[in-house]
C-alpha cells in the first residue's frame, strides 16, 4: 500500500504534555493525518468529525491527565472498534498493566529516531484492525439469510493444533453448536503434519498454534506445504498467536500460512475466521 494511500488514515494523539503532544504529531504527519487532543472536548469533536484509524495515547510524567482525557471517551473508541496504541515517553511496569487494562492493543516506549519503526508498528495496528472488521463483516453476511455456520460447517472437519490442552479445549467448545462440524485435534506440529499426511483429504482447515514443542506451527507449515500437492498447497492454515507484532506476522504469511488470528479470541472472531476460510 503507498504512503499517499496510508496518509488518508487518520489517527487521534492524546497527551496531557503540549510538547510531546507536538513532537509526535510533527513525526507523524507527512504519513498520516493527524488531530491531537488535550482535552476531552477536543478528543471528542475529533471522533464526530473524523473516521478514526487509530487512537494514540501518549503518556508523560502527567499520564493521570492523559488517561482521565482517554476515559472520557472510551465508550466511543470501544463502541467503533477502534485501537488504541499506548505511547510512553518513559515506559514503566505500572503504565503497561494500565494499558492493557484499558484495552490497547500495543504498549511501547518512544525512542527517538525510531519513526520508521513506531510508523510500521501504526500501520500493522490498522490493518489489523480492518482485518478483523472484515471478518466480522463477512460472518455477518453469511448469517442473517442465506448461509448459516451450519449450511457452511457441515460435514467438514478442522484440525485444531496447540500444545495446551485447555486452549484446544476452548476452541472445540467454542464450535461444539455446529451440528455435523468435527474437531480433530494434534498436540504439537510433528503431530499435525502425520494427522494431514495419512488423510490429507479429511480437513478443510487447519488452525495452528505458533509456540509448541517439538516442531513449532512455522516448521508444521513449511512442512506441509513441502508436500506440493494441490490439497497441501491449497489447505487453509490460520496460525493461533498471541504475538501480533509484525516480526511475527510476517514470519507467519513467510512460512505458507493463510491467515492468522490472535489469542484470547472471542467466538465471534473465531467463526468468522473459519467460515471465511471454509466457505
Amino acid at each position: 500500500m503507498s504512503d499517499g494511500v496510508l496518509a488518508k488514515k487518520h489517527v487521534l494523539i492524546i497527551s496531557s504534555a503540549p510538547a510531546f503532544l507536538v513532537e509526535i504529531k510533527v513525526e507523524l504527519m507527512p504519513f498520516f493525518n493527524v488531530s491531537i487532543a488535550a482535552t476531552h472536548g477536543a478528543a471528542r469533536a475529533t471522533l464526530d468529525f473524523h473516521e478514526v484509524s487509530a487512537v494514540i495515547l501518549c503518556i508523560s510524567s502527567k499520564c493521570e491527565d492523559a488517561f482521565s482525557v482517554f476515559n472520557s471517551i472510551s465508550d466511543v473508541i470501544e463502541s467503533r472498534n477502534t485501537p488504541v496504541i499506548i505511547l510512553a515517553e518513559k515506559g514503566n511496569d505500572d503504565d503497561e498493566v494500565t494499558a492493557f487494562a484499558l484495552g490497547a492493543v500495543d504498549y511501547t516506549t518512544r525512542r527517538r529516531g525510531t519513526t520508521n519503526a513506531m510508523v510500521k508498528r501504526i500501520r500493522l495496528r490498522i490493518d489489523a484492525n480492518e482485518h478483523e472488521k472484515s471478518k466480522l463483516a463477512a460472518m455477518s453476511k453469511v448469517k442473517p439469510g442465506d448461509v448459516s455456520p451450519e449450511v457452511v460447517l457441515a460435514g467438514k472437519t478442522i484440525l485444531v493444533v496447540d500444545d495446551v490442552p485447555i486452549n484446544r479445549e476452548i476452541v472445540i467448545q467454542m464450535l461444539a453448536d455446529v451440528e455435523d462440524l468435527t474437531v480433530d485435534t494434534a498436540c504439537d506440529g510433528a503431530e499435525a503434519v502425520e494427522s494431514f499426511t495419512n488423510n490429507p483429504d479429511k480437513y478443510s482447515l487447519i488452525l495452528m498454534d505458533i509456540h509448541m514443542p517439538n516442531k513449532n506451527g512455522y516448521e508444521a507449515t513449511k512442512e506441509i506445504r513441502a508436500f506440493n500437492t494441490e490439497l497441501s498447497r491449497s489447505m487453509p492454515i490460520v496460525a493461533l498467536t498471541a504475538d501480533t507484532q509484525e516480526a511475527e506476522i510476517e514470519k507467519c504469511f513467510e512460512s505458507g500460512m493463510t491467515d492468522y488470528i490472535d489469542k484470547p479470541m472471542s467466538r465471534e472472531k473465531l467463526f468468522a475466521m473459519v467460515i471465511e476460510h471454509c466457505l
